[in-house]
């Protein structure tokens, strides 16, 4: 007999809950393919990939509504699929900007300009300047506006000079062009980052002032005076060096032949002068050429100690080299340096010696790095098989018992991983101590779930097709449990409310069965007198409507008699359609019935499934096939009205064949 059909039928253009289910999953991926997020192309083509994987393996909905969705798909695909080249053309423009990038901040001469053009092919190749190019070329744009701005303030500065040398130049005083041109000069070579054209204006405003005073001085016989100025310039300098409070002896002896060569290439001084700037000058230079000459002494003795201390550092520090006592040498090694700073340099010697003393510090220090690098690698291996080890500890599931019991001896086995050791034991410990702890509660709570769960059973058992839904929950809860100690009590509590549920079953089959072939008999009488053109009062039994095809064909009998000429063509295709539906079954069965008939329940049990929709399934596991012929039963239930002789032939043959499964 048929199985009864207990869901509501869909109003008329109404989708089904599962479709609309398999729809909105297709959507919501086209809708994460088009709304992917930026990242670099690598990661943007496997969430591709992704996304697609997830469409293609979904539940396929019907056609009508399949090939719009694909077709959205794949253009959402194709969108992505342009944005990601999109995304490497301009990570290959980045790539290519940022080479020239490091081209251009690596050239010591690098100006404006050349940032100017690269900040422009930035935008025509990125469409803007991103913020980590203009972070690398900060310091570089600062320097070159410093210089700039320096520059501009020496060029105004220079042409400030330049503008009062010619106003002097223009004016009648030339003692005032004299005194402010020397002073003028000294400042105008203060100013180093003038441009050319600005330096060769100013030499040309200078010698146009330099002119017009050598005219001057030509022209009233004081060219002596101008001698004596410069030579006065010289004494100046060479008295402000013997006052100075941190001399560089070195660079004045270099200056003073300078001043010497200068004095010698000066003409005369006035005759009422020469007395007092000769003897001025060689004070001065005698003075200054006696603390030069001591300094040199000096140094040279300086040197030569210097010399003695350095070699015996470097002794002490070649005899150390090879320790290998590391804390204690480094700490020997580095008051040895601090000791070599304070030591005056060597003159020429200096680099042989610090290479000599370098060389040992190197010795040492190599294989310092060379020990604590390979202890530090040692350590970083076993750091690394011991925090796996101690995942693996975090990650341990109840059936893991074994393994769990093993880590330690594991983790010991391991090695040593120095200063991390004791945390790495802590955590390991406080990982395994967590397994332990839940394990034996699991265990516990389990058991006594179990048993309520068993006792609560047993009472259900006393009406079971009431209590059908709660017990599958409880026995899927059992198994989920597994309990070891209430095993027995859990699969004889299941097998008590089996059997109970069996026999409950057994007999509403073999009601409804009865039934369901007493309304299609009743009703196929109906259909024969009504072909048979008799006119007669047709009520459709009130049972009629558990079997819907069977329902709908009592309408159409009530239809026809009223007079209703195309119920009578409904009526027919049903019938037609009815017999198709019942031979397709029976041959079904036919074809099982003589592959299984060994394996078969009887017939009876088929009907029990069939109405009962196969409830017992999950506590009674059959072997898969490929035609199941419960669904067959139930199938045959609603397979439509046949005529009284036809009835009758498709319950034998249902009957035979479903006595041999």
């Amino acid at each position: 007999m048929m199985e009864e059909n207990s869901s509501q039928p869909l109003a008329v253009g109404e989708v089904a809950p599962e479709i609309k289910e398999q729809l909105n999953c297709k959507r919501q991926l086209c809708k994460a393919m088009r709304e992917l997020p930026p990242c670099p192309p690598e990661e943007f083509r496997a969430a591709i990939a992704k996304i697609r994987a997830e469409y293609d393996a979904s539940a396929a909905p019907p056609p009508e509504y399949a090939e719009l969705l694909d077709k959205d798909f794949a253009e959402a695909v194709k969108q992505a699929e342009s944005r990601v080249e999109e995304m490497e053309i301009r990570q290959l423009n980045f790539n290519k900007l940022q080479t020239e990038l490091q081209r251009l901040l690596a050239d010591d001469l690098l100006i404006k300009s050349d940032l100017d053009k690269f900040d422009a092919e930035c935008i025509k190749l990125l469409g803007e300047i991103p913020a980590e190019f203009s972070a690398a070329s900060a310091p570089q744009r600062e320097r070159i506006a410093a210089e700039e701005a320096v520059k501009e303030a020496e060029t105004a500065k220079a042409e400030t000079m330049m503008e009062e040398l010619k106003t002097l130049t223009a004016a009648e005083n030339v003692n005032a062009l004299r005194e402010r041109k020397s002073v003028i000069d000294a400042e105008f070579k203060t100013l180093t980052h003038l441009p050319q054209p600005v330096q060769k204006r100013f030499r040309e405003v200078s010698s146009k002032a330099s002119q017009k005073i050598s005219q001057f001085f030509e022209e009233l016989d004081l060219a002596r005076w101008e001698s004596y100025t410069l030579k006065q310039d010289i004494c100046s300098k060479i008295e402000a060096m013997n006052s100075a409070e941190s001399p560089d002896y070195a660079k004045m002896a270099r200056e003073l032949q300078e001043l010497r060569d200068k004095w010698k290439q000066l003409g005369p001084v006035p005759k009422e002068k020469t007395e007092e700037i000769n003897a001025r000058y060689l004070e001065c230079t005698r003075q200054l050429q006696r603390k030069v000459d001591e300094f040199f002494t000096n140094r040279r003795k300086e040197r030569k100690q210097a010399v003695i201390d350095k070699q015996a550092l470097i002794a002490e520090a070649e005899k150390i080299s090879t320790s290998t006592e590391w804390n204690v040498t480094a700490a020997a090694f580095k008051a040895l340096q601090a000791k070599w700073a304070t030591i005056p340099r060597a003159g020429s010697d200096e680099n042989a010696l610090y290479q000599q003393f370098r060389a040992a510090a190197d010795t040492f220090f190599n294989a310092r790095s060379a020990y604590f690098a390979e202890r530090d690698k040692r350590i970083a291996l076993i750091v690394e098989r011991k925090e796996a080890l101690i995942a693996e500890a975090e990650a341990l599931t109840q059936s893991d018992l074994r393994r769990a019991r093993q880590l330690r001896e594991d983790f010991r086995n391991a090695g040593n991983a120095g200063k991390f050791e004791n945390a790495l034991f802590e955590r390991l410990k406080a990982a395994l101590d967590k397994f332990f702890n839940e394990r034996r509660a699991a265990f516990s709570e389990k058991e006594n779930e179990s048993r309520t769960l068993i006792a609560e059973l047993e009472q259900l058992t006393a009406d079971p097709a009431a209590n059908l839904a709660r017990s599958r929950e409880i026995k899927a809860r059992l198994q989920e449990l597994d309990s070891r100690e209430t095993a027995a009590a859990a699969k004889k509590a299941v097998d008590s409310f089996d059997n109970a549920l069996k026999e409950t079953r057994k007999q509403e089959t073999r009601a409804k069965g009865d039934l369901g072939r007493e309304v299609a008999r009743e009703i196929s009488a109906a259909a024969a007198k009504l072909l048979n053109g008799e006119k007669f009062e047709f009520n459709a039994p009130a049972a009629a409507e558990m079997f819907p095809k069977l329902s709908s064909a009592s309408k159409l009998i009530a239809a026809v008699l009223a007079g209703d000429a195309k119920a009578l063509d409904k009526l027919n295709r049903q019938l037609a359609a009815a017999q198709a539906e019942h031979d397709r079954i029976c041959s079904e069965l036919e074809k099982l019935s003589g592959a299984q008939a060994a394996e078969g329940d009887n017939l009876a049990a088929a009907l029990e499934a069939a109405i009962m929709g196969n409830f017992a399934k999950a506590e009674a596991k059959a072997a898969a096939q490929a035609v199941d012929p419960n669904k067959l039963a139930s199938e045959y239930l609603n397979a439509g009205l046949l005529l009284p002789d036809e009835l009758e032939a498709s319950f034998a043959r249902f009957d035979a064949a479903m006595s041999n499964l």
